[in-house]
């Protein structure tokens, strides 16, 4: 299934207003949590979409208090499960460049068969101008979706790091 899928930072969410969005997958910082501003930011741009609002912080160390837990990407992945054929998909996070773009290629890996990581990917590239998927979220969703380091292959070909970081940071 193809999905119809934007991916955007915080201040674009006003450029997706009356997009007619079914689904939006929205992701803030910890500190919003009890914010109900955040929330209130992305019902006015969709209000008559499904919602998901996580809270994770950007990091790749496990550890870490506010980092993307295994829960936190299977409610994701639960959301997206059973997308209709129609469905237009807003993922964003603050920048639009880690944990969205990390989302969007697991939305995508979910609705595709496996052996199609790289051309997942891609696809996320061509979305946006400054993609660097947040690793953490990529491992746990590889496990969730049980693609035994498929998803994260791709990120270190060659290749695709000079796409993936060519406006961007090279390493974390």
């Amino acid at each position: 299934m193809k999905i119809n899928l934007t991916i955007c930072g915080v201040k674009e969410l006003p450029n997706q207003e009356g997009k007619r969005w079914t689904h939006v997958i929205s992701i803030w910082d910890k500190d919003c949590l009890f914010d109900p501003s955040c929330r209130e930011r992305v019902k006015a741009v969709a209000p008559r979409a499904n919602l998901l609002f996580c809270f994770f912080a950007d990091t790749i160390v496990p550890n870490h208090p506010h980092a993307p837990r295994p829960d936190d990407v299977k409610r994701i992945l639960d959301f997206t499960e059973k997308l209709p054929a129609k469905a237009k998909v807003l993922v964003h996070c603050h920048a639009g460049v880690s944990r969205s773009t990390a989302t969007a290629y697991a939305i995508l890996c979910q609705h595709t068969s496996p052996g199609m990581e790289m051309e997942n990917l891609l696809h996320v590239q061509s979305l946006r101008d400054l993609v660097f998927p947040n690793r953490l979220i990529i491992e746990l969703a590889d496990k969730v979706l049980k693609r035994k380091g498929a998803m994260l292959l791709h990120l270190y070909h060659p290749g695709m790091a000079a796409r993936i970081t060519q406006h961007g940071p090279t390493s974390r």
